[in-house]
């Protein structure tokens, strides 16, 4: 590995952090009747589960995972950064700490009475100059949580890695789980940000910790509340005037609601140290332009751009978006990575854990009619 576990165990952070105590620790949304919480504890042992921590469970994903939780009556406590809203889980029952995965002390206080740990917190971000933040966030947040789930004796851990953390397979097959990480060629900091986030939850199961690891594809579906890079990527297909225009490359896309099932799934059905890719749809973009505008009725026209001319285009788009200090609309790093398609199989997911996945219209039509409840489209 790049870098040393120890290291990173040892560093003080430089970054401010709020410590979990007892006095922020939020009351769960509504109080459960008695018998309400009889009947958790039963479907819980049931489930070799009673209470599990979702880190990042405001998020997109980590908020689907949370009511995935919840509809098997399994008590859920979530970590999330301070001043982090609460929108994506307005009415469920859950127990809100506010900490920060940098911060070990406030890790090891969130993970008391906690016999399932769900890791999703991750700085997701297609834009960003300096990308030490997101290294240290997903590396060395990752380090923090299993750490302090290893001191506080958690049963299992479910780590929440991506596709972009392994292999992108040659043209023709889809990759699985045993495809080996081969994008050294692109400065990618959330590909191998992410890549080295599951050597430290891979680490921490070759020392005897119950880890699973699953591999979602691009999320997509009802509950992008930051937008992510996979939710823009639908928001400006249909911002675009005239012809929607689109290059060489592809990947795999999945529900948010189907790739938190997986998580739950890989909890209660999955094997220690094992990989299980969450997702469904391999399409090039061009199959995903007409998809997104099919949901959206929208007849307009596609028209594919040559790779060469397209990156000179996004290169000099992000030169003027950095003098203004924006963000540009398309990161050419993230450009570049996207030209070598990346089509993986969901086989193992369906035949270990019994994983199903929807329709992508259906999954277009609900991220739609988000965006536009929350005035991102009309």
């Amino acid at each position: 590995m790049t870098w040393e576990l120890t290291r990173l165990a040892q560093r003080d952070t430089a970054l401010d952090t709020l410590r979990a105590t007892p006095q922020n620790r939020s009351a769960p949304s509504r109080a459960p009747h008695s018998s309400a919480v009889d009947l958790a504890a039963r479907l819980g042992c049931a489930l070799g589960m009673q209470r599990a921590l979702v880190t990042g469970g405001l998020g997109f994903l980590g908020s689907a995972i949370v009511r995935s939780l919840r509809q098997r009556e399994v008590a859920v406590r979530v970590l999330a950064l301070p001043n982090e809203p609460t929108d994506n889980l307005e009415g469920e029952a859950y127990e809100l700490v506010r900490g920060d995965v940098l911060d070990l002390e406030a890790c090891r206080t969130a993970m008391d009475g906690v016999d399932t740990l769900f890791h999703c917190a991750a700085l997701y971000k297609a834009f960003m100059p300096d990308p030490r933040r997101m290294y240290e966030v997903n590396l060395r947040g990752t380090f923090n949580m299993l750490e302090a789930a290893r001191r506080a004796g958690v049963t299992r851990t479910v780590y929440t890695a991506s596709i972009v953390s392994i292999g992108r397979p040659p043209k023709g097959r889809l990759a699985d789980e045993s495809t080996p990480y081969e994008a050294w060629d692109v400065d990618m900091p959330y590909s191998r940000s992410k890549y080295h986030s599951r050597e430290v939850a891979e680490s921490f199961a070759s020392w005897g910790m119950d880890v699973r690891i699953v591999c979602p594809g691009a999320v997509f579906g009802p509950g992008d509340i930051a937008p992510t890079p996979s939710g823009k990527i639908i928001i400006n297909t249909l911002k675009q005037r005239g012809p929607a225009v689109y290059t060489a490359g592809g990947t795999s896309y999945v529900d948010v609601r189907d790739a938190a099932e997986v998580h739950v799934l890989a909890a209660t059905r999955g094997r220690a140290g094992e990989r299980y890719i969450a997702t469904a749809h391999n399409l090039d973009n061009g199959e995903l332009m007409r998809a997104i505008l099919d949901a959206a009725g929208d007849r307009r026209a596609l028209r594919r751009l040559p790779s060469g001319l397209v990156r000179h285009l996004v290169r000099g788009m992000e030169r003027a978006a950095l003098r203004r200090g924006a963000e540009p609309p398309v990161a050419s790093n993230f450009y570049e990575f996207s030209l070598t398609p990346g089509f993986y199989s969901n086989e193992k997911s369906r035949l270990e854990l019994g994983a199903s996945y929807r329709p992508l219209g259906e999954t277009l039509r609900d991220a739609l009619d988000y965006f536009r409840a929350r005035g991102l489209l009309r």
